[in-house]
């Protein structure tokens, strides 16, 4: 159950963290119900992965299957059979609102796909078993044994792994097989490698919603989509039409995959098993065009996926397969196989169009770190100890296997290194163990994927992965313990330098004992300022040296410590002090100009993790429950929203992005599509997709609040600044002295003084009139600022609740604090250089209890004629000025008057179709902060906020979507 909650500003609950570009990291998340996968999105995109890779949604043996022994490929928890309805992960509606959740957030979806086998049971085993057990399908599409009696039996499992003959055509792990060679079925009939010519029927003849072509009424066929009333069941049946749908396994299969696609909108498929079919089954391998061919299982299925989702690239369906950080955006099914070593070979199925899971990588990486003899030399470069960066799917730990050596520095370098990074989990939800598997299946993860524990590794490598790991990827040491590379991204101007382009240098050090001093040579400039990103590293600028060679660029000299590792940096935009520092956060939402409620709901880890599970520290007071309340915006009315984004003055620009990439700003494009950059497309790459450019509202200096005793008072930010109290009606004032310790003057006024018991140069009251007689009447105040045109803005912050301290900053205030603007009103009579500014707020009720604050600064405004001119100045940090002084700046970007009922969206990210107005739920917004980007790659933060859409329950109470789903193990 959720309920609105408005915190007061010392709670405010709603914790901001970087969140994923499209430079995806795949979360393997498995063994937990899809609707408690839908109900963790936040979670998910908070940390920032960039996509899921599920288990088979398919219905396997039994309602309790984890999914590999498939039984049915079109029941996705669906069709009363086999015991259930619903698989082990919930129904098909629980399947299809998971992916519509994931893509409303951004996130791609994968599913483990299983081609190569069905489940244990043999059709026509005997007198008692149909030959049709398996949907669809008849003994002649496997690989068994025909009896004397006329019954089948399967054949031995492999015996001898390095004999492609059997790994292609006997069983493994006891699972029928099926026969994907052509033209015939190589294995089939009373001795062991007999040949039948492959059957073909009508497969499906009461599903015409199972079929995508129509005669064309020429002898031919043409597309007409699934489920549509082009195709009827009486068609099926019809024997004119027989050439049409008449099909061996192999286009069943096809068929089958071309309807998953269709049907659930996923995004790529994981292909179990892959060694055990042939290669040419997938795809084509050696022609000139095999990039743009159609034919096999992934030619298909990449053809439907352009056909569903609106993509025109058929010129190509694998470039963004295989070079996933391309300059443009993924507009292809991404696919990767598994293939634990030959034989067969593994370059013939990456040339059929598949990346494949790296287990070249992990074996390499299991004998080698943490052990005395191991050699990390080689690692330095693009696809060292693995396969080639663009094939290689990277893995620590999977569902097949749950052991890694040294799990921290296996994470590590795979969410460094160029290439695509896995990280599994299980939800923590331990699997009993399986006979027919060895052990527990899916195995145990035991990874901190969310930050359980208070480990929060991982969510800081994902972190560093998404802003910095980009580009190419260039060696800059190897030996026994130490590996070290810089990150060059290049993709929005390929003609800048090395130096221009490196985004990040990495260091890892596998001696345990001991920390690892060496001198290594990257392309950061000598003099660069760098800031230390790792957990456990220690939080530092390092300065980068001169490497002697008068190239100019630079050398990095550190110790690294044991068993860890660096990774370094330009210093990203931050959140800025002077908002953060009293509760504001990077994002606000405001609708109707007032700051949105809040909602709570509450985080679970599931049953075998974290009993104190709160990787923000949030206020709990069950620490051994495995949950936490959390709090989120909940936007309640649809119309005149606002986003506002306030970050540090080392920030040149703001793009935001609504959910998985919406129209922001209203700006018509070329073509006809909204977006600002649309997925697939030249610009989009995972550095801008789905971000819109919004409006610059201001930046400014620091701000200075005032106090009675301007030489030990005046402190920068709201947070701790002096605070009047008086009661409309009394006579009475209460001042909070606040923070003592006068802030640096540098850029903002030298001084600001208020006393509301006093009165100015020309004897008028600081505040007036008097509390006891201020009822019913405009409230006016004077406050006396040094030195003129020091700053050019000035504002009074105030609450009348009674109960919160008013806080806020830009002119612009927290949660319940009201601002009003004060104004230049004279020079002050003694001292010319002096000014006193005026304002008042509006009149107020005996017993209101008013609480207030001044604050001034210099705001920039780059505006030649405006006195005193402030040009625009951005702090890239580089130098002890800027960084001493880019968090007490500020900088803000909106999106005004956005109208979310009105919002026209594509629900799956892509070209297919459009839905108006936002689904009530879960949302997020995010705002991508960049530094300056002049001639070199873009460097920038990811702030993300969740938010609930609830203009549905107006009282305030939500019911969430779906309970928590314990899974049974098998």
């Amino acid at each position: 159950m959720k309920t609105v909650w408005k915190p007061a500003l010392t709670c405010a609950f709603v914790t901001l963290l970087a969140c994923s570009s499209r430079a995806e990291v795949v979360l393997q998340y498995f063994n937990t119900s899809w609707r408690e996968l839908a109900e963790k999105m936040p979670e998910v995109v908070e940390v920032g992965y960039g996509s899921l890779w599920l288990p088979p949604p398919t219905k396997g043996s039994g309602g309790l299957s984890v999914g590999y022994d498939l039984w049915d490929p079109r029941d996705l928890g669906g069709k009363d059979q086999r015991g259930s309805v619903r698989t082990r992960y919930g129904t098909e509606e629980d399947l299809l609102y998971l992916i519509r959740v994931a893509h409303r957030f951004g996130i791609r979806v994968y599913f483990d796909n299983i081609m190569n086998h069905r489940a244990f049971d043999v059709p026509g085993f005997n007198e008692f078993t149909p030959i049709d057990i398996y949907p669809g399908l008849v003994p002649e599409d496997f690989h068994l044994r025909v009896t004397e009696e006329g019954f089948y039996r399967k054949w031995d499992n492999i015996a001898n792994w390095t004999d492609t003959w059997q790994v292609q055509y006997r069983n493994f792990s006891d699972l029928i097989d099926i026969a994907q060679e052509s033209p015939d079925n190589g294995n089939f009939g009373a001795s062991e490698g007999s040949h039948i010519p492959k059957i073909k029927f009508v497969r499906d003849p009461g599903n015409p919603e199972y079929y995508c072509f129509a005669p064309d009424g020429g002898g031919g066929s043409v597309y007409v989509g699934f489920g549509t009333t082009n195709i009827t069941a009486d068609m099926l049946t019809n024997s004119a039409f027989a050439y049409l749908y008449e099909e061996d396994v192999n286009s069943y299969l096809i068929r089958a995959v071309r309807w998953l696609t269709a049907h659930t909108y996923v995004d790529g498929l994981r292909l179990d098993a892959v060694k055990h079919v042939p290669s040419y089954f997938f795809g084509e391998q050696y022609a000139a065009g095999k990039e743009s061919s159609n034919a096999g299982y992934l030619g298909q299925a990449q053809e439907q996926f352009n056909l569903t989702r609106g993509f025109n690239d058929w010129d190509n369906h694998r470039d963004t397969v295989f070079e996933h950080d391309a300059s443009y955006g993924r507009n292809d099914m991404m696919m990767f196989g598994e293939h634990l070593g030959a034989p067969p070979s593994l370059g013939e199925y990456i040339d059929a169009g598949m990346k494949l899971v790296d287990s070249q990588l992990h074996s390499f990486l299991n004998g080698n770190l943490g052990q005395p003899w191991g050699n990390l030399s080689g690692l330095q470069h693009e696809g060292g100890g693995g396969f080639a960066w663009s094939h290689s799917v990277m893995y620590a730990k999977s569902h097949d296997d749950g052991f890694a050596e040294r799990p921290e520095l296996h994470y590590a370098f795979n969410l460094t290194r160029r290439g695509m990074p896995n990280v599994y989990t299980d939800g923590n939800y331990q699997s009993e163990t399986l006979g027919e598997s060895g052990g527990a299946f899916p195995r145990h993860s035991n990874t901190a994927f969310l930050g359980q524990f208070s480990d929060n590794r991982i969510p800081n490598l994902v972190y560093i992965h998404n802003q910095f790991s980009r580009g190419t990827q260039y060696g800059r040491w190897g030996d026994q313990d130490v590996v070290a590379y810089d990150r060059i991204d290049k993709r929005e101007n390929g003609g800048m330098s090395d130096a221009d382009g490196t985004v990040l240098f990495f260091v890892m050090n596998d001696n345990y004992s001991d920390g690892a001093y060496r001198e290594i040579a990257t392309f950061f400039p000598e003099g660069s300022r760098l800031w230390q990103y790792s957990t456990g590293g220690g939080s530092f600028y390092y300065t980068v040296e001169n490497d002697w060679s008068g190239s100019g660029n630079g050398m990095i000299k550190v110790i690294t410590p044991p068993g860890g590792y660096f990774a370094f940096s330009w210093r990203n935009p931050e959140e800025s002090d002077l908002w953060s520092g009293p509760g504001g956060e990077p994002i606000t939402i405001y609708e109707n100009g007032e700051e949105t409620g809040f909602v709570s709901y509450e985080r679970r880890d599931g049953p075998d993790g974290d009993p104190g599970f709160n990787p923000y520290g949030v206020a709990d007071p069950d620490s051994t429950d495995f949950m936490y309340t959390y709090f989120v915006p909940r936007v309640s009315s649809p119309t005149n929203l606002r986003f506002a984004a306030r970050v540090d003055g080392s920030a040149k620009d703001v793009k935001m992005k609504l959910d998985g990439g919406i129209d922001l700003n209203g700006i018509n494009h070329g073509g006809g599509d909204p977006r600002d950059f649309p997925p697939g497309n030249s610009g989009s790459s995972d550095v801008f997709h789905g971000y819109e450019s919004v409006d610059f509202v201001h930046r400014q200096y620091r701000e200075k609040f005032a106090a009675r005793d301007t030489d030990n008072n005046n402190v920068i930010g709201s947070q701790g600044a002096e605070t009047y109290t008086c009661t409309i009606g009394l006579s009475n004032f209460v001042i909070n002295t606040g923070a003592t310790g006068r802030d640096s003057d540098d850029n903002t006024a030298s001084w600001i003084f208020h006393d509301p018991e006093t009165t100015n140069d020309v004897s008028q009251d600081q505040f007036f009139p008097f509390p006891e007689n201020a009822a019913g009447q405009q409230i006016f105040f004077q406050v006396k600022v040094g030195y003129e045109f020091e700053i050019n803005k000035m504002f009074l912050y105030y609450t009348t609740d009674g109960v919160s301290f008013p806080e806020g900053a830009g002119g612009e205030g927290i949660g319940e604090t009201r601002v009003v603007e004060l104004t230049q009103d004279h020079e002050d009579a003694e001292d010319s250089s002096s000014d006193w500014w005026g304002g008042s707020i509006p009149a107020l009720s005996n017993g209101i209890v008013l609480r207030y604050k001044i604050g001034g600064f210099k705001q920039q405004n780059g505006d030649t004629n405006a006195v005193p001119f402030v040009p625009f100045f951005v702090a890239f940090p580089n130098d002890d000025y800027n960084i001493g002084n880019k968090k007490s700046m500020m900088g803000v970007w909106e999106v005004d008057n956005f109208d979310a009922s009105a919002a026209t969206y594509y629900p799956h990210n892509d070209f297919a179709f459009t839905e108006t107005g936002l689904d009530e739920g879960f949302h997020v917004l995010r705002a991508r902060a960049f530094l300056e980007r002049d001639n070199r790659a873009s460097i920038y933060n990811t702030f993300v906020q969740p938010f609930y859409y609830d203009v549905m329950s107006p009282t305030g109470v939500v019911v969430f979507p779906a309970e928590n789903d314990t899974l049974e193990q098998n």
